[in-house]
């Protein structure tokens, strides 16, 4: 007979049948009850969105005023193409972190043990160095694009276009789904606010501010709620692994961990019922949660791969922060934003994940696919503190990835449907309005979109699963676009139309084949999304390989780089950023270091974990020290170098707030008349620049002889 409760520190998850005398044990943690009232819900959607609304306009003004930003539909749409390092980092890891990177990261990791973090934060975090790469070349072959689809026009046409637009807006469509699903079920579990509700509610300050200020407002409101999102990470990291009564140290949940997952454990009902975490992990090495030989573990990474390839290269989000960034920030921007972000799934998730299976919660497969572990061992944790923690941060990043989402999906319509096909005369006004228009109708359609799938029964899971089905196809023909002069227009078309038709039928198929019935249940388990992933992302890049080589264009890149802006902006950059040799050495650099990455990320690391099998005590704290490390470091360097890159604007604002406004009206004027002579005249503008160029190294050496101590 087995003890009951069959641990002690469980012991409040179970409880004694009045009528056999029983061990049962709670059917489901959140039983359905909401942990915080509705009042508290509404409060941090409705608060921090008129809070960050607020705010990011006014930032966004004081841009304006003290800086002097000039917000014309080139600023809107490209953040005046001047964006530093440590913004650009900042943007990248917002754009990156959706409800999904917080909460699907730690189911698999209650799903899969300590290979689910690894392979989710690994399998997600290369396709982001990988980019950095096209970064660097948009600066080379089309550094006044818009976006990606003005690319594909300008190289292979209209049919071209089209597909790949079709693709771009699917792919931003999935990706809000993703954001808003996730979102509105956590609050809805946590506060009981309604979900529909909060599906509305949620993209509401986003909205606004997006409308304030374009891109630039999108990229200062990331970089505010990615301050968040690192303290609260290293909150819950430090809870877990040092803080805790509960749990606090590595060694509490290595010897946790061995005993839920334990051979002898008693796992029936009522025991335990279906679905929940409970005796030895299937497919796992001795059924241990300890180990990364784990073949789920396995599976979920190629899916993984796979479909995040496609969420970032056919994402327009991620193409128009390379475009907003300094040439000289690109590559160093998209490196150092992948390597920090890697920290928010693998760190957070080897916490709260395996928090949960260390504190064995009655946490239910429909809950963890809702995306509820995280607030579940919050919970535990802290109590109604950490559900109110776990809901600031999940609001932080479906706002900022929303808000990314909102600006992709405007600048496409704006520039690839409005200016390309409707008004090609637009002038920058009317860009401008037809940006902030698209702006407030997609808003109110997210919305909508998540609302039809919360009725349909689509789980955040499942649509996790299922992108790289949908449009992985396109992901090697549009990297071909600018890595490739050979790739032609023909071989792009049919790859990436035929790799998603493929993708789906090999999908279902395995489906039907594997459990005889074709369902949301079904087409969501891992062997049919495996082949259809799979399928989808290799017969695009095949076919387009093959029709190119047969019939190759050989293309130069001298259309792309005709790619001309609505209104000449005053970017005061000097010449040296856009030189050639200079932009050729920059790539031969993220080259090196995003190949060597991905292969340390998905190949070494992992190879180097295998022969130890079952992790000893000491392994997993060298890995729980890892993650509380990398979690820390990448924390503080996303918050300072931002602030440490802008410290002279920084100081501008706060001279020009507190100077008399009738002076700063003055200085105003006399730069937009110079602004006017640069503007009209392109010998001026070379002159003010080698000037400003001279002052700044009179500057420096003048510095150097005073600091000097004479000899």
């Amino acid at each position: 007979m087995a003890s009951c409760p069959p641990f002690e520190f469980s012991s409040k998850y179970y409880q004694i049948s009045d009528g056999g005398g029983r061990c049962v044990r709670q059917i489901s943690f959140f039983e359905g009850k909401a942990v915080l009232k509705q009042g508290v819900g509404y409060s941090v959607i409705l608060g921090f969105g008129a809070f960050f609304a607020v705010f990011t306009s006014f930032l966004v003004w004081v841009e304006k005023r003290y800086i002097g930003s000039r917000h014309t539909s080139e600023w809107f749409n490209t953040a005046g193409r001047n964006v530093k390092t440590g913004l650009i980092a900042s943007v990248i890891i917002s754009q990156w972190t959706w409800a999904a990177t917080i909460l699907q990261s730690s189911n698999v990791a209650w799903q899969y043990g300590v290979s689910g973090p690894f392979w989710y934060a690994s399998g997600a975090t290369i396709q982001v160095l990988l980019f950095g790469i096209m970064a660097i070349e948009i600066k080379r072959k089309a550094p006044h694009a818009h976006t990606v689809c003005e690319m594909v026009k300008a190289r292979w046409g209209t049919a071209a276009h089209i597909v790949f637009l079709t693709f771009c807006f699917m792919t931003n469509i999935i990706v809000t789904a993703m954001l808003l699903l996730g979102g509105s079920a956590v609050v809805n579990a946590l506060t009981g606010v309604n979900i529909y509700a909060a599906s509305f509610l949620i993209p509401l300050g986003v909205i606004i501010y997006t409308l304030a200020g374009g891109l630039k407002a999108t990229f200062l409101a990331s970089y505010i709620h990615s301050v968040i999102v690192h303290v609260v990470l290293v909150i819950f990291v430090y809870l877990v692994y040092t803080a805790s009564n509960e749990l606090g140290s590595p060694s509490v949940v290595y010897n946790r961990l061995l005993e839920v997952a334990g051979k002898s454990r008693m796992c029936q009902d009522p025991f335990s019922h279906d679905g929940q975490a409970c005796g030895p992990v299937n497919g796992n090495y001795k059924g241990s949660y300890l180990t990364m030989r784990s073949s789920g573990g396995l599976v979920f990474g190629i899916i993984n791969i796979v479909g995040n390839f496609g969420t970032v290269f056919v994402d327009n989000g991620y193409w128009m922060s390379a475009i907003a960034a300094r040439p000289s920030s690109t590559h160093k921007g998209y490196l150092l934003g992948g390597l920090v972000w890697f920290a928010v799934p693998f760190s957070l998730a080897t916490s709260l994940g395996l928090g949960a299976l260390a504190l064995d919660l009655p946490i239910t497969e429909n809950e963890a696919s809702r995306g509820l572990v995280p607030p579940a061992t919050a919970i535990a944790l802290m109590g109604k503190a950490g559900s109110i923690l776990l809901l600031t941060m999940l609001f932080m990043a479906v706002t900022s990835a929303g808000s990314s989402e909102l600006i992709a999906v405007s600048s496409l319509c704006t520039y690839d449907i409005y200016r390309t096909y409707i008004n090609p005369n637009a002038s920058g006004k009317k860009i401008l309005q037809v940006s902030r228009m698209v702006v407030l109708i997609f808003g109110c359609f997210m919305g909508l979109l998540a609302v039809i799938l919360n009725k349909a029964g689509v789980s955040l899971g499942w649509m996790y699963l299922a992108m790289g089905v949908l449009i992985g196809s396109a992901v090697l023909p549009i990297a071909f676009m600018l890595l490739w002069r050979k790739a032609n227009a023909f071989g792009a078309v049919l790859g990436t139309v035929s790799g998603c038709i493929l993708g789906v039928i090999t999908w279902l198929l395995v489906t039907s084949i594997e459990y005889g019935q074709v369902n949301l249940d079904t087409t969501g388990r891992n062997a049919p999304m495996l082949a259809g992933n799979l399928v989808s992302i290799l017969t695009g890049g095949a076919v387009h390989a093959v029709c190119s080589l047969l019939w190759p264009q050989n293309y130069d890149w001298d259309t792309t780089r005709q790619i001309t802006m609505v209104e000449k902006e005053n970017i005061e950059l000097p010449a040296e950023e856009f030189r050639e040799e200079k932009l050729i050495r920059a790539k031969a650099w993220i080259v090196k270091w995003a190949v060597g990455l991905t292969i340390v990320l998905v190949i070494l690391w992992p190879l180097l974990s295998l022969p130890i099998g079952q992790f000893s005590k000491g392994y997993f704290t060298f890995w729980a020290i890892i993650a509380v490390a990398w979690g820390t470091i990448g924390s503080a360097a996303i918050i300072a170098l931002p602030l440490v890159e802008s410290w002279e604007a920084i100081q501008n604002v706060f001279l020009g707030m507190f100077t008399n406004d009738r002076l700063m009206e003055k200085i105003e004027e006399m730069n937009i008349k110079l602004q006017s002579i640069i503007l009209s005249s392109p010998e001026a503008e070379r002159t003010y620049l080698m000037e400003k160029e001279k002052l700044k190294k009179k500057g420096a050496s003048e510095y150097l002889a005073q600091s000097t101590p004479n000899l």
